[in-house]
């Protein structure tokens, strides 16, 4: 019977090797190819973009060229406006002409001779109706529509760039790459299909280790006077729970605007997707991170992060090995207080729930945050989101958690 249970206990465990890996593989996948998304959404790209900007402001300009149409218009009355604004304008003109030229004295006798030039004017109001019926001919032609538009163009062009910094698209341009796209927006679709995969494969691994997780749980809980070698599985079993959650990220913080329209000339200018901010850590890159940094703070809280968080509960675990392997061990207070003292000092359940609070007080932080931008845009119509959320590595260390308590106090009955 002894025999039966350390075979399906070891098989149990052999499985949960296999499948952690195969989580630990998708989980590392899943966070380039995050990474790649969240890079193409930035809001660098998008709504902070002037490129994009005058993109989207050409093509509403365009269509409205498209919607200006003379040809159907009262041909008389518009004739009539033209002709009265080429009136008015010959008449300033005249007018400022002669004015500019009066004098006295031979200057203004030459000045005068000079202006009997003017007469001309006469000759150009009398020929106003040929100027009004060629303006009209050429507003209601096809031509005309293509000269403003290319002037549209080339002025928006021109504007955006001496006023605007250029957007750098090397990052971009290396992912559309990698990714074989063509333009950042298939390659969101490229990308987001790869994670829609890769998420449906994790799903199934992570069913089956949690079936698993608690078939061995109620093992360890109600087996009966436990041997030596299962009680080996199990602490084999939590390290590997302590390495996926010490490994794999623990919590995603991805705050984003979902959708944003502006109206302008009368058309809805739409932005999607804009990632306002984006971070997903394991508790050992946090480290990494904290020690890297050239702060004797960072470097203290980092220290304390992993002494708590790793080398404690590993400690234990490692402890709980030779107290039940070595009798010469087993009797030193350093084994004693590691086995049965840590669980106190080692903070692993505390750590839990903070990184828990945490994630509730960030989400309703960001979430109240980004509400507040529908306040201040008046009657354009914004939908914010909040994508963070508790990833595979929070729920292996929480697992790790529980499953080295009650090692502890079956070990501590066993004595």
């Amino acid at each position: 019977m002894k025999a039966l249970r350390l075979i399906i206990l070891a098989l149990l465990i052999g499985t949960s090797v296999f499948f952690s890996y195969q989580i630990y593989q998708q989980e590392k996948l899943h966070q380039v190819q995050k990474a790649d998304l969240v890079e193409l959404s930035d809001i660098k790209y998008g709504l902070f973009n002037v490129d994009e900007w005058k993109d989207l402001f050409a093509e509403v300009i365009a269509e409205k060229m498209v919607d200006f149409n003379l040809e159907n218009t009262d041909e008389a009355a518009l004739k009539k406006d033209i002709a009265l604004f080429l009136e008015k304008a010959v008449d300033d003109f005249e007018k400022r002409y002669n004015e500019e030229n009066k004098s006295s004295g031979f200057a203004g006798l030459l000045k005068k001779s000079i202006s009997s030039f003017a007469g001309i004017f006469e000759q150009v109001k009398k020929d106003i109706p040929i100027f009004t019926d060629e303006i009209y001919t050429f507003l209601t032609g096809s031509g005309s529509k293509d000269l403003i538009k290319e002037y549209l163009s080339n002025e928006l062009d021109k504007y955006t760039k001496d006023t605007f910094l250029a957007t750098d698209y090397t990052v971009m341009n290396k992912i559309i790459s990698k990714y074989e796209g063509t333009t950042k927006v298939d390659t969101i679709t490229i990308i987001k299909s790869k994670i829609e995969e890769n998420t449906s494969n994790k799903n199934s691994y992570q069913t089956i280790l949690l079936s698993i997780y608690t078939l061995t749980l109620l093992l360890l809980i109600f087996l009966k006077k436990t041997t030596k070698a299962e009680f080996l599985l199990f602490i084999s079993y939590s390290l590997l729970l302590l390495f996926l959650g010490v490994f794999l990220p623990m919590i995603a913080i991805d705050a984003r605007i979902s959708e944003l329209n502006f109206p302008f000339l009368g058309e809805t200018i739409q932005f999607k997707d804009q990632v306002l901010f984006f971070k997903s850590k394991s508790i050992m890159e946090v480290v990494d991170l904290m020690i890297s940094q050239d702060r004797i703070d960072l470097l203290f809280v980092g220290g304390l992060v992993f002494l708590f968080s790793v080398l404690f509960p590993l400690s234990k675990l490692i402890s709980s090995i030779f107290y039940l392997f070595s009798k010469k061990l087993s009797n030193t207070k350093l084994i004693k207080f590691l086995v049965f003292k840590t669980g106190k000092w080692s903070m692993a359940d505390v750590f839990v729930i903070a990184i828990f609070m945490a994630y509730l007080g960030f989400d309703g932080l960001i979430t109240e945050q980004l509400n507040q931008l529908g306040k201040f845009t008046g009657s354009t119509a914004v939908l914010t989101t909040n994508n963070s959320g508790l990833l595979f590595g929070f729920f292996a260390f929480t697992g790790f958690v529980i499953f080295s308590l009650f090692i502890s106090q079956k070990i501590k009955k066993s004595v």
